[in-house]
């Protein structure tokens, strides 16, 4: 948060509480610090100054209460064995903290006091309080039971496509959900209809609904950072960088799995792993877009499955090194009960993100342009091309006045927008631009990647032109791939090769033409 947002919200004389509600409501309830912790960091960071009894006070107005009150207790008891009979396993959220089934029983246990809600009947006439939200848990290990090693990948346990189409992801864009969420405005909570009447939205909207409250929860967390918000990785992406190392390895096991490659995929798998803790630490705001961009790559390679288990990991490991309560944690579960809709959630989760970002950072920030990436990825994932070229363009204006690959790297993605729309023509014009600049790189390990990506992208416009030259550039493509293994962990000479492969069956077949980009 910049200089200027820490003077705004100073409020010695006036006490104005609702400039820092959000930012209290994160580190005393999201955090879970404690208050004289909280006090102090109010005081010290943003110059608001107030005793202990008036914070207390002003808890009791907000209901940000952390201790458990016996009528709710009851509510979350008699709502709790209605669900059980009818199947339904519950964990709640109580003023954004998660109380489990086993802290729920542990509670009446400990109190020594019976469960009167159970025995008053339904509680279907008794709307449920705003600040509890009911839902279903899943299936996740917690972190003194999870397994930390490697899942055993065996192509019965994980199927593959089986082919070389592009795997069809049935979502729209335009599509309703997605509609009511894109258009609030970024500096309002991220709401969906009902909640505001303590309506119960259906299932795909709850769980819309606690994406976007997550979502706002980790940016109001992250973007606090004492010592400013990461520019430099975010722009240099060097490989010794926990975060790159942990994307890479990650999105190596999807491409891995649809090869075929179970062995190399349990490898990466397991080294993946090992970066998990030091990422969630790092309390990097580029987390959420890299973990939306690898569920991306799993759905994009038919690999969803294999996700689960990450997700798991990531969950399990986010509440021990935070809570239970903490953004990731959530997010993790949120989207682990919504694989049925994935491409959609992450949509609205990187479009608010974006939001988000260009309001608290602004729009040129590296942040925000990587935000407008990860958006670009899932869009085009989900075959709305049109709208991803128009999603990433301010970030390509933006990144085409650098000097340095960032530049390069938004120039591929426009041009692969283009090739998947069928725009060739001035897809040529700007891959002749782009081999240029290529050309002349002086980074040695920007120009392997950035080699292979022009290699990869002149190969598909050729070939989607059906020129045979496509076989030859395509070949050396994937020669240049299995010589420099350290490109994406290896994964993209198998990249390199489904698209020789496809080049070749191009020739022979009268069949329509499905783009194959895989370099972002």
């Amino acid at each position: 948060m910049s200089n200027s947002r820490a003077k705004s919200i100073s409020s010695n004389e006036s006490h104005d509480w609702d400039s820092i509600r959000e930012i209290f409501a994160t580190l005393y309830v999201t955090e879970d610090r404690p208050l004289r912790e909280v006090r102090a960091i109010l005081a010290e960071k943003y110059g608001f100054n107030a005793t202990e009894r008036m914070y207390k006070r002003r808890i009791n107005h907000w209901q940000l209460d952390k201790n458990n009150k016996e009528e709710e207790m009851q509510f979350l008891a008699q709502k709790s064995a209605e669900r059980a009979a009818i199947g339904k396993r519950s964990a709640f959220r109580v003023r954004n903290r998660e109380i489990t089934q086993a802290a729920l029983d542990h509670y009446f246990k400990r109190k020594k006091i019976s469960r009167v809600g159970s025995k008053r009947g339904s509680s279907a006439g008794v709307s449920t309080p705003p600040h509890i939200l009911c839902y279903t848990p899943p299936d996740t290990p917690t972190p003194e039971t999870s397994d930390s090693s490697s899942p055993d990948f065996a192509p019965s346990d994980t199927p593959s496509t089986g082919s070389d189409e592009l795997v069809v992801i049935e979502t729209s864009p335009s599509s309703t959900a997605l509609q009511l969420a894109r258009h609030r405005p970024p500096d309002e909570r991220y709401w969906l209809p009902g909640s505001p009447n303590q309506l119960q939205p259906p299932a795909q909207f709850k769980s819309m609904e606690i994406l976007l409250s997550a979502t706002q929860d980790f940016f109001l967390s992250t973007l606090g950072a004492t010592d400013g918000v990461d520019a430099y990785h975010v722009t240099k992406q060097a490989i010794s960088w926990n975060m790159r190392k942990f994307y890479v390895l990650a999105n190596s096991v999807a491409t891995y799995m649809s090869e075929g490659s179970w062995k190399e995929a349990q490898k990466a798998y397991g080294e993946a792993l090992e970066h998990v803790g030091p990422i969630l630490r790092d309390r990097n705001p580029i987390l959420f877009v890299c973990l939306l961009q690898i569920c991306c790559k799993f759905l994009k390679d038919g690999q969803l499955p294999a996700l689960r288990p990450l997700l798991q990991l990531i969950r399990g490991m986010a509440a021990h090194v935070h809570s239970v309560s903490h953004s990731m944690h959530i997010l993790c579960g949120t989207l682990l009960e919504s694989m049925d809709m994935l491409a959609d959630m992450m949509t609205i989760g990187l479009y608010q993100a974006v939001d988000i970002l260009k309001v608290r950072l602004g729009i040129e920030h590296p942040q925000t342009c990587a935000a407008g990436r990860g958006l670009h990825t899932i869009l085009m994932t989900s075959h709305d091309y049109a709208g991803a070229l128009k999603a990433f363009q301010p970030v390509a204006d933006i990144e085409s006045r650098l000097a340095n690959a960032m530049r390069l790297e938004s120039r591929f993605r426009v041009i692969g927008s283009l090739i998947a729309m069928g725009n060739l023509h001035e897809a040529g014009i700007l891959i002749e631009e782009a081999q240029t600049m290529v050309d002349a790189l002086e980074d040695p390990e920007q120009k392997a990647q950035l080699t292979l990506g022009a290699l990869s992208t002149r190969g598909e416009w050729l070939r989607l032109n059906r020129d045979p030259r496509a076989i030859a550039v395509l070949s050396e493509a994937f020669e240049f791939a299995k010589e420099h293994t350290w490109l994406h962990n290896g994964s993209w000479s198998l990249n390199a090769r489904k698209a020789l492969r496809l080049a070749k069956s191009s020739l022979i077949s009268d069949a329509p033409l499905v783009p194959f980009i895989y370099w972002f």
